[in-house]
């Protein structure tokens, strides 16, 4: 009886479990999640996502034209997805035996020279026009040492190269040809501070910085910039944002790719974005990642794999390493453009990959008519290879080395033979010899770890030293920013709140002017308020309007309903950050009139969304003036310090071109304070339009 009772248990306990399974299984098949498909249409592979199923994705998976059906993410835990990519007998990467050389050195003093460390590492330090000249596509007269040689003559076009990163932030510094941001609800966000981190902007700057005596200067500042924003404020991004812009810049023809960020997850998605990017001939360039690990898109084949060295030409602690390790270059303390026209300090494989990317484009750009393949070999075999493979690739990348040896790498050099059996060949004829030169090192690089200084050496408001006293951390940036973006989600319609907009009417419910000078001042009042833990400073010509309409969202509790430990979005929540966040509600709010305040000069007619308000390209001179404001308001927030009428002055003296007007400029500005103002008038009065 008893064995019965027993049996009769564990009959019921296995119903339940297979009932308790059953729905876990049903639960799991209609439980809905994004996917990323990839698929073809016969002239190409287009990506797209779906929120289905995991039956609706199985199903799908059957099409014929469906390469790739995988769940979005980061995460992808199996191999299998491969199946649906080409089938590959041998590896892309062409590896060929290269032995290590002694290491010898030439010390250097980073004191001594006007030139960064990272860039005399590489060798593109002393880099001419005339290094770059290739007679042989020049179709028109020869090199002119003062005009320079056409970059291709038949074509009159650059080397282009998309950064896909966290996007590259408005400056004069780093010309942008073409930007895209991918993340949704982001459209309106301005370019003066898109980037969130300021990683895409220090990528942009190795890469491509201009030689103009403001901050650092890149590696080759004439290239053609494509930049895809992917990275969010947490710097994340799903496999199918990333694979979306690589898609992107496919469609653009470009040359190089730069992915300076990584993931330890295999996807098939993304494997096989990069292998279209491959086929269709473009350079692919990645951080091969800090945590020891070659991280993805730089472990596939079909990519270089870029780790990190200090200053003293050692592998950086953590620069990741193994068999698909390809080339190393500089990755710790480099300067680079920051946030706002900026400098700021930066470190990691994601900084080493932008070098490669700028020598990849200064040597391809002597004549565009080469393959990618032939710019990467050219590049591995004239690395200065003085560590072991696994830990150095094929070496430290040698631009000097790689353009010496450019000429007779491209006599030999044949697509189809492997790299072995040219140099072999070509070493036996005295060509192509391994470099074996000196490592250029530096022993006294020390700068602050992601602090952040102006570029330039006359600072605002005032006097030369006024910037240089307190440098901004890189993350009480990234929280300025963090705010400049929110205000467009949390208080949209410029015209219905217009103190936080940069605009001059309030046109929903009760109509009235608001005074976007004396908003500004009060918002960075009560950033100071915050700050000091006082009531802020309420100007006497602050209507009641603009301060009830200023107060209603912005108390001492956070914004717009949220509290400050949701806003901060996981920074401590303190007076220095509150301040901040503000501060950076101050800057979308002056910013954003440069935008929604502006009439052209050719007819006096608004420059309304419709004609291009948020178009840097329409009257490009709103954007300068309001990239300076910006400055500007970054020398007060160093300080803790309130804005003041000054600043539009500054703006209005030093960047205005007179392509524009700034509605009621004058009339507002008489108002927060007339004295200041007829000192002022003629400068104040050429930049105003009473509408």
């Amino acid at each position: 009886m008893r064995k019965k009772k027993v049996m009769v248990l564990v009959v019921l306990c296995s119903l339940a479990i297979m009932s308790f399974g059953s729905y876990a299984v049903n639960e799991a098949q209609n439980t809905t999640k994004q996917y990323v498909v990839i698929s073809s249409d016969g002239a190409g592979n287009n990506v797209e996502t779906y929120n289905m199923t995991s039956f609706e994705a199985a199903k799908m998976r059957l099409n014929s034209d469906v390469l790739v059906v995988e769940e979005d993410g980061y995460v992808y835990g199996s191999d299998n997805g491969n199946e649906n990519l080409n089938n590959k007998e041998q590896r892309i990467k062409d590896f060929f035996q290269k032995d290590k050389h002694t290491k010898t050195v030439e010390r250097r003093s980073s004191k001594n020279s006007d030139t960064e460390w990272n860039i005399q590492v590489i060798k593109a330090d002393n880099i001419t026009p005339e290094d770059l000249y290739n007679e042989s596509v020049v179709t028109g007269p020869a090199f002119n040492a003062v005009t320079g040689p056409a970059i291709n003559a038949e074509t009159d076009s650059k080397v282009k190269v998309a950064i896909i990163d966290s996007g590259v932030d408005y400056t004069e510094d780093v010309d942008v040809y073409m930007r895209k941001n991918f993340i949704p609800g982001e459209d309106d966000v301005s370019i003066i501070y898109e980037d969130g981190c300021g990683h895409g902007t220090s990528v942009a700057g190795i890469i491509a910085a201009k030689d103009n005596d403001t901050g650092i200067t890149g590696i080759n500042p004439d290239v053609e910039l494509y930049s895809a924003k992917v990275l969010d404020r947490n710097n994340t991004a799903p496999v199918s944002r990333v694979i979306e812009a690589i898609y992107w810049a496919i469609d653009n023809d470009v040359n190089i790719i730069n992915i300076s960020f990584g993931t330890a997850q295999k996807s098939a998605a993304l494997e096989q974005a990069i292998q279209d990017a491959y086929d269709a001939g473009i350079l692919l360039i990645a951080a091969a990642g800090n945590n020891g690990t070659i991280e993805y898109p730089a472990a596939y084949d079909e990519v270089i794999a870029v780790g990190s060295v200090d200053s003293k030409g050692k592998r950086s602690e953590g620069s990741a390493t193994g068999e698909d390790l390809e080339l190393m270059a500089p990755g710790e303390q480099i300067l680079s453009t920051g946030d706002f026209g900026g400098i700021l300090v930066s470190s990691g494989t994601s900084m080493a990959a932008p070098h490669v990317t700028g020598a990849a484009s200064l040597l391809w750009q002597k004549d565009l008519s080469c393959s990618g393949d032939f710019i990467r070999k050219l590049l591995d075999i004239s690395a200065n290879l003085y560590g072991d493979r696994n830990e150095y690739g094929y070496g430290l990348i040698d631009l000097a080395y790689a353009l010496e040896q450019y000429d007779a790498f491209k006599a030999v050099y044949t697509e189809s033979v492997p790299l072995d059996d040219i140099i072999e060949e070509s070493q036996e004829n005295g060509e192509l010899l391994d470099n074996t030169s000196e490592v250029i090192t530096f022993n006294d690089v020390a700068y602050v770890e992601g602090s952040w200084e102006s570029a330039e050496h006359n600072k605002f408001p005032g006097e030369p030293s006024y910037e240089s006293e307190n440098p901004l951390s890189a993350n009480g940036i990234k929280i300025v920013k963090l705010a400049a973006v929110i205000s467009d989600n949390e208080i949209p319609g410029f015209t219905t709140y217009p103190q936080f907009h940069g605009f001059m009417t309030k046109q929903v419910g009760t109509t009235y002017k608001s005074n976007y000078i004396a908003s500004y001042i009060y918002l960075t009042n009560k950033a100071v308020g915050l700050y000091n833990g006082t009531s802020p400073a309420v100007p006497s010509y602050l209507s009641s309007n603009d301060k009830t309409g200023i107060d209603t969202y912005l108390t001492t509790s956070g914004f717009n309903g949220k509290t400050w430990s949701t806003l901060l979005n996981g920074n401590t929540v303190n007076a220095t950050n509150k301040a901040l966040f503000v501060y950076g509600i101050a800057l979308h709010s002056v910013t954003d009139l440069y935008a929604h305040c502006t009439y052209d000069a050719k007819d006096s007619s608004y420059i309304s969304h419709a004609l291009g308000a948020d178009d840097r390209y329409t009257v490009p001179n709103r954007y300068q003036c309001a990239r300076v404001m910006a400055q500007i308001l970054i020398a007060h927030i160093k300080r803790f310090e309130s804005g003041d009428i000054s600043d539009f002055y500054t703006v209005a003296n030093k960047k205005y071109d007179r392509t524009f007007y700034l509605g009621r400029l004058s009339e507002y500005a008489r108002a927060v304070n007339a004295s200041y103002y007829t000192a002022h008038k003629t400068v104040f009065d050429r930049m105003n339009i009473n509408k």
